[in-house]
């Protein structure tokens, strides 16, 4: 039965390295069933301060050759979109040609759009708004391949995607404990977010909300190793080879 031994090492030793790896797999589920997770419900909304990007279009443009603004800029990288666009002050209002001010605080888009296309029927026909919230901003801090300031062209950003946007994070990332530091209308609060489970898809956090702060701390101090992750692993290999064909040799 001796035998045996070398083969009991190498089961420890593979079993050891496939519980280390859970650390760095998302969203596990431990009998790998399918489910459906609901979020929830997220709606952008406009607040005092922000930028937004504002187009009306009209059947009749040479009517009204001012409306058709250019504010809109296509945010096609992470430079800053503030080159043009119409401020909410801080009483909420965004003050527009033709039509003036229009209070827009604590609205949806959808909202807001439709707050805007009726103002302007009352000077034009069939008038298309275009809103786009410009200021929708997020930083990603700490162990992420691309950390930095984000800017979001869309209404809506999941927290995975939020990460796929800095590019994932880095080996030395601890998911298990991601920081998400998030305004209140007093001040500020810090959540924890476990990505190694799913119920992080089920969480307050699944979706980021503008001027988040996300900061995912290193496992261990990063300056304690510098071995790459795949000199780790072939060296783990090695050692459990040496190992094996040691205790072979001996029984021998």
């Amino acid at each position: 039965m001796n035998f045996l031994k070398p083969v009991f090492i190498f089961i420890v030793f593979t079993l050891f390295s496939c519980a280390s790896q859970k650390k760095y797999v998302y969203l596990q589920d431990e009998n790998g069933s399918s489910k459906e997770y609901k979020s929830p419900d997220f709606v952008l909304k406009i607040h005092p301060n922000d930028l937004l990007s504002i187009q009306v279009f009209t059947v009749n443009t040479e009517a009204f050759p001012g409306i058709a603004s250019t504010v809109d800029k296509q945010i096609i990288d992470n430079r800053s979109p503030y080159e043009k666009g119409f401020v909410v002050d801080g009483s909420g209002f965004v003050e527009l040609p033709l039509i003036g001010k229009v209070n827009v605080a604590g609205l949806s888009m959808t909202e807001a759009r439709d707050t805007l296309v009726a103002r302007f029927e009352k000077f034009m026909d069939e008038p298309v708004v275009v809103l786009k919230k410009l200021s929708f901003k997020v930083t990603l801090l700490g162990e992420f391949n691309k950390p930095g300031l984000y800017y979001i062209p869309n209404e809506k950003l999941s927290l995975l995607e939020a990460i796929g946007l800095a590019g994932d994070l880095t080996f030395y990332g601890d998911r298990k404990e991601i920081k998400i530091v998030r305004k209140t209308g007093d001040g500020v609060r810090e959540i924890l977010v476990d990505l190694t489970s799913k119920q992080a898809l089920n969480s307050e956090v699944a979706f980021v909300y503008p001027d988040d702060v996300i900061y995912v701390k290193p496992i261990n101090r990063r300056g304690a190793t510098t071995i790459s992750p795949t000199v780790a692993v072939v060296t783990s290999v090695l050692a459990t080879l040496t190992l094996i064909v040691s205790v072979i040799l001996r029984e021998n």
